[in-house]
């Protein structure tokens, strides 16, 4: 499966840096391999996990959202941050940083007693996953030399994609085995054991002549990114109209045209928005945002009806969600051929539509065999995605001249992360709101508080019924399964109108353009 946060992070490694000077280069490399594959294994790892913390934790589906948003939300906002951090106080120094704080925050998340405990826990790990990512491709950078640095990232991100992909798996086994705090408990000896190895085997560099940090750039963008993430997870169940759903938005539409006033003014922006006025790296950039709200939308929606409803293990879900990374790699393979044939502007189109359809397959889930669809769903997604990452990615860096490398990178990091954090939100949401209306009907008979925890989520609806007793508690279970399957239904056909509305978007921005015409073999364009 495609890295999210695989990119080459803006400004992080000048060309000219100097290799240092490191006893054990393999066992460096496997420090930050080692410390890759935990961090981005959290990016999944909690998605088959949703079900039991909402019935341990009474954690309503907006909650599971912000359980999952609060580590996306802050690694989007800083990770651009942190390379400037690492650049400016030592990447081995703020690399530890970010290593000892993934493993306190995993050690209070372990053990976190209530929903909002969980989702500030899970955002200090975003955090510390910020700290963690930039430095790590610069250790890289400096300590091989050119002719091995491509090997060296090729294996990191290699590690880092396996760790995407396994997440669910591994959270699977655990949460089978033990709890699902278990998830993030071993993420605390894992962690600890790299920060030793980093201590011991990483040198210390920073970047000569780095900028000056862009702090107001940060701030604003985290507030932009989590005030509208804010009001698309709460606005479903509190109501558009609400005065914090109203100010969470404005907030967040006044931070993010703050945001770009001020990147268009600072010497060194944190994101330079001038390069989207390129259409092509705007087509890219849409195309790795949609690649990544479908993909995080799948993730949220999928192993919840799995387990929820056809009570599938947890083991079991993260073994038919892990089919998504099966095609992935020898669809990416393929792409330089399919573009020298057709063009990387009719990759994208094609990709992105071919997600779509990915996801309308998943959405029959409830009409066919639950396992059959869901496999050939997720591995024409998967395909897609393969096809896609690498074009998109290309028609970003290809579009910019060579002294714009960072800022095109900067694009694939903004367009993957904030697309992560919108998926979650979008989709949860559309989960939220069809699921709460479709249930609705068969709570009038409850208390109010057996109602209340039977519209907030599906556990919520089948621990009121452990209240109940005979036919009414099986007609509230069947009700319950009966709404959630509409409403996974609903969040995959969405998901399949914002595959095909990007790809219809890019095919009218890239119209007449050379990148809708084949390119020629060996060819940079």
């Amino acid at each position: 499966m495609e890295n999210p946060h695989h990119s080459h992070l803006r400004g992080s490694v000048a060309a000219d840096e100097p290799v240092v000077a490191v006893r054990h280069r393999s066992l460096a490399l496997v420090v930050v391999c080692f410390a890759i594959f935990i961090s981005t294994v959290d990016a999944t790892v909690v998605n088959v996990a949703l079900p039991d913390i909402s019935a341990d934790l009474g954690a309503t589906t907006a909650e599971l959202q912000w359980v999952m948003d609060s580590y996306t939300i802050a690694l989007a906002g800083l990770v651009l941050l942190g390379g400037g951090l690492a650049d400016h106080f030592g990447r081995k120094r703020v690399f530890c940083l970010g290593l000892a704080l993934f493993a306190a925050t995993s050690l209070l998340a372990t053990f976190a007693s209530s929903p909002p405990a969980l989702i500030t826990y899970r955002a200090g790990m975003g955090i510390a996953a910020a700290l963690i990512f930039p430095p790590a491709l610069s250790l890289i950078a400096v300590i091989f030399p050119p002719k091995e640095r491509r090997r060296a990232i090729a294996i990191w991100s290699l590690v880092a994609g396996i760790g995407v992909a396994m997440g669910p798996v591994i959270g699977g086994a655990l949460i089978d085995s033990f709890w699902w705090g278990s998830a993030f408990l071993v993420n605390v000896p894992v962690t600890l054991g790299g920060l030793v190895g980093a201590i011991v085997l990483l040198p210390e560099s920073r970047r000569p002549g780095a900028p000056r940090l862009d702090m107001i750039g940060a701030v604003l963008s985290v507030l932009a990114l989590a005030g509208v993430v804010y009001a698309v997870i709460e606005g479903p169940h509190s109501g558009w109209t609400e005065p914090d759903i109203v100010a969470g938005l404005a907030i967040g539409l006044l931070a993010l045209a703050g945001f770009v006033s001020h990147e268009l003014r600072h010497p060194d922006p944190l994101f330079d928005v001038r390069v989207l006025a390129k259409p092509v790296v705007l087509a890219g950039f849409v195309t790795l945002l949609l690649f990544y709200v479908a993909f995080f939308g799948v993730e949220f929606v999928v192993p919840q009806y799995l387990q929820s409803v056809e009570g599938r293990s947890a083991i079991a879900a993260g073994l038919l969600m892990l089919t998504v990374g099966v095609l992935n790699p020898p669809a990416s393979l393929l792409t330089p051929r399919l573009m020298e044939r057709f063009g990387p502007g009719r990759l994208l189109v094609a990709s992105l539509s071919g997600v779509g359809a990915g996801a309308f397959v998943v959405s029959l889930l409830g009409v066919l065999s639950g396992t059959l669809v869901v496999v050939l769903g997720l591995l024409l997604i998967g395909a897609c995605l393969g096809l896609g990452f690498p074009p998109a990615t290309a028609a970003v860096m290809n579009a910019l001249p060579v002294e714009k490398a960072g800022d095109g990178s900067a694009v694939n990091q903004v367009g993957r992360q904030v697309g992560a954090a919108l998926g979650i939100a979008l989709i949860g949401s559309v989960l939220a709101g069809v699921y709460s209306s479709e249930v609705g009907p068969a709570t009038t008979r409850l208390t109010d508080a057996q109602a209340q925890a039977a519209d907030s989520s599906i556990e919520g609806a089948q621990t009121a019924a452990g209240e109940l007793s005979g036919s009414r508690a099986t007609a509230l279970v069947d009700a319950a399964d009966d709404a959630f399957e509409r409403a996974s239904q609903v969040s995959l056909w969405t998901i399949t109108g914002v595959g095909i509305a990007g790809a219809l978007f890019v095919f009218v921005l890239l119209r007449g353009s050379p990148a809708m015409r084949p390119i020629a073999p060996g060819s940079d364009s």
